[in-house]
């Protein structure tokens, strides 16, 4: 495995604050942070960014592009990028069994899918969380009981997402409770986990996806802080994720593939899971499929092209998301065009993975391993 250095010198030469602030805006932010993230950039020309990262036998297309897109931004902005893969955590929820030699072979095998897809490695650092805690225990399990100690079960319950496992009055006592038996007492203590996890790093910056609970897990951090007067109060920047592909996904298989696009997909597998890929007609919000071309294809080729027959009205080169958009839901693009058009996109960012894989017998043998691991979690 390629031993990955971080680059310290020379990411912003010749980038004002101005626009080293426009692009770390365009990553993703609340707009409560803004006022800190420009302070931050102005007084130091390269801050720590943390980029956590769950180990996954299957890559996401917002984990194996996405990330990558973020990471490159925040390189240009100046950033020591820094790449946090949770190997420790995925073993305390018991993920893959709880195996974390297991575990660690999966982390290791997403590096290989960021290399392929063109990621420098040598400007960032990837850090593994088991690593961290071993070597800084005292450290780090004083501050998970320090975050403990000051919040509420009810606080807890709701970080985990969990809607009823307990009825809580006002006092918040425990009057009566629901079967949920596969809720483990050590759910209830991940938020605390994570948010010691996120402090102990001791990060300017913090990149986190968002959704509902993990959401609630960032304003664990900003309440402690805020409460505590935490030294280290990281920034926390929180993308957005990719919906899923199809139309009513809660009626889905848990980790069903035709949900999502992975990094790991052949051009018969895009095409399949496109052509049935929920895409409304003339409507863009909810459109997972506009979801794809603005998250992934705009930022990665800066442009979306249509391809089409002269009698159709001839291919369409769209340079934003607006101009795209304007055209969709006109009803000048048809549905069917815009996903063969995805379709296309996706297979030439794609392309250099497979080919990377293919050619390179460490990692194919990764690959296989993984997908042994992916049916095995399927099941």
């Amino acid at each position: 495995m390629e031993e990955a250095t971080i680059c310290t010198t020379g990411n912003a030469v010749g980038v004002s604050l101005d626009e080293r602030f426009a692009i770390m805006r365009s990553i993703g932010l609340e707009s409560i942070d803004e006022d800190d993230v420009r302070r931050l950039l102005a007084k130091n020309v390269a801050p720590v960014c943390y980029v956590w990262c769950d180990p996954s036998p299957s890559v996401h297309v917002a984990q194996g592009i996405m990330m990558v897109i973020k990471i490159r931004k925040m390189v240009e902005a100046g950033c020591r990028v820094k790449i946090l893969i949770a190997d420790w955590f995925a073993c305390m929820q018991n993920k893959f069994d709880g195996d974390l030699t297991k575990i660690r072979s999966i982390g290791f095998y997403m590096i290989e899918i960021w290399k392929a897809v063109g990621l420098e490695l040598n400007r960032v650092e990837f850090i593994w969380l088991s690593d961290e805690i071993n070597s800084h225990s005292d450290e780090y399990w004083a501050l998970v009981m320090d975050i403990s100690r000051n919040n509420t079960l009810r606080t807890m319950i709701r970080c985990c997402g969990i809607l009823d496992p307990y009825i809580l009055n006002e006092e918040d006592r425990i009057v009566g409770s629901y079967d949920h038996e596969d809720v483990v007492a050590s759910t209830l203590f991940t938020p605390c986990v994570q948010c010691a996890c996120i402090l102990f790093q001791k990060a300017d910056i913090w990149l986190l996806s968002m959704d509902h609970e993990e959401d609630l897990h960032h304003k664990l951090v900003r309440q402690y802080c805020k409460g505590m007067e935490h030294q280290h109060r990281p920034i926390i920047l929180s993308h957005s994720k990719l919906p899923n592909l199809i139309e009513h996904p809660e009626f889905a298989k848990n980790g069903d593939p035709a949900c999502a696009i992975y990094m790991e997909d052949r051009e018969v597998n895009l095409r399949d899971k496109l052509s049935r890929a929920f895409c409304p007609a003339k409507v863009a919000e909810g459109n997972p499929c506009l979801e794809y071309i603005k998250y992934i294809v705009f930022p990665w080729f800066g442009y979306f092209e249509v391809l089409r027959k002269e009698e159709n009205g001839g291919s369409r080169m769209f340079q934003n998301m607006e101009e795209f958009i304007t055209d969709y839901e006109s009803g000048a693009l048809d549905a069917a065009e815009v996903k063969l058009a995805l379709t296309e996109a996706l297979s030439k960012i794609l392309k250099p993975v497979r080919d990377y894989f293919a050619n390179s017998c460490e990692a194919k043998n990764l690959e296989e391993a993984m997908l042994g691991v992916s049916l095995a979690t399927r099941e």
